[in-house]
């Protein structure tokens, strides 16, 4: 009788704290979206104009912001990559020198409408020399380099599509990258 009233009082413990982690990490998942929200609005405009200028859909943009810093403003990588869209400083000396030839310092890269506008330029770019976004995706994370050797392997392209991405973290990062561009074509009922 006792073990039973004992086994009893563990199991609706047990269920008391279920409920409270549950109820803890619905609590945490709901401010973090929260919290992302705002920091998103607060950069909504720029990714509206950079996407304008460069004709890249504002969906994506956001999407790739999502996916490279959450919307943190001073984010940066391990690898170097920083801001919001997590631009390598070399990509964007390379960008602002032989491309946009504008007359920036290397600290602009940090300031959230410069490393937008670079970012998506670079995104731009690279859907036009890739083609679809699947590529020019895997080529903003890994590398154009890289893009290239794997499209010019018979075992993982056919040349102009990518059927098997062979790094992990950059297949991974194409499919949710492109997971949160088709929410945002819904969540801001863009049309493309």
């Amino acid at each position: 009788m006792r073990y039973a009233a004992s086994r009893k009082r563990l199991i609706t413990v047990l269920a008391i704290f279920l409920l409270l982690a549950i109820l803890c990490l619905s609590l945490a998942h709901f401010t973090d979206k929260h919290l992302r929200h705002k920091r998103e609005k607060a950069v909504y405009s720029i990714v509206l104009a950079a996407a304008n200028t460069y004709g890249v859909s504002p969906a994506m943009v956001l999407a790739v912001i999502r996916t490279e810093s959450d919307f943190y403003q001073d984010a940066h990588s391990s690898a170097g990559a920083v801001g919001l869209m997590q631009l390598l400083p070399q990509t964007f000396v390379y960008l602002r020198e032989e491309k946009l030839k504008e007359n920036l310092t290397d600290n602009d890269l940090w300031k959230p409408q410069v490393n937008i506008r670079y970012g998506t330029y670079y995104l731009s770019y690279l859907f036009s020399r890739f083609g679809n976004w699947r590529v020019a995706l895997a080529a903003y994370n890994a590398g154009e380099g890289r893009v290239e050797e794997w499209l010019s392997d018979s075992t993982l392209s056919d040349g102009e599509n990518l059927l098997d991405i062979p790094y992990p973290e950059t297949a991974r990062y194409v499919t949710v990258t492109l997971d949160a561009y088709c929410d945002y074509l819904e969540k801001y009922n863009f049309k493309e």
